[in-house]
């Protein structure tokens, strides 16, 4: 008898790592786009990223970076969009040009960081405990505009 129950005991376990333990699949992905300002004015060069409250993997993080007039298109998971469920959205720096990046090259990197317009971004922004920024994703909305304070 107690070989019959661990043995039930085991295909029950089996069978439960085979279904997945039941974890949900992820949200669909849907169109998300919006601008960053502070004070009113673009604040271009940025990187925005959609952090999913959800426990599904970072491959689910949407990432953009916004131009000249502050836009951001994001893209999730190799697709234009944002999962559609609850972030915490945190904006930061956008990426450096790589010849910006030599050792060289230390003169024309403070150029160029002193030429972006509405700068420095707060750092609390770039904080995912800190950046109070949240969005809820969904296909009835595709606009998520922020306007950050100093």
């Amino acid at each position: 008898m107690i070989r019959f129950i661990c043995r039930a005991m085991g295909c029950a376990v089996v069978a439960a790592l085979a279904a997945g333990c039941g974890k949900a699949p992820p949200p669909p992905i849907v169109p998300a786009a919006g601008v960053v300002t502070i004070g009113g004015r673009p604040v271009p060069k940025a990187q925005v990223r959609f952090v999913p409250k959800i426990d599904h993997g970072p491959e689910f993080t949407a990432v953009g970076e916004t131009d000249d007039a502050g836009r951001f298109q994001l893209k999730c998971n190799g697709q234009d969009g944002a999962c559609a469920c609850e972030h915490v959205v945190v904006i930061t720096e956008g990426e450096i040009p790589a010849k910006l990046l030599t050792e060289n090259a230390q003169t024309e990197l403070a150029k160029y960081m002193k030429a972006l317009p509405n700068r420095p971004i707060p750092a609390k922004y770039g904080n995912l405990a800190e950046s109070g920024l949240r969005a809820t994703v969904s296909a009835d909305r595709s606009e998520y505009n922020f306007e950050l304070q100093r």
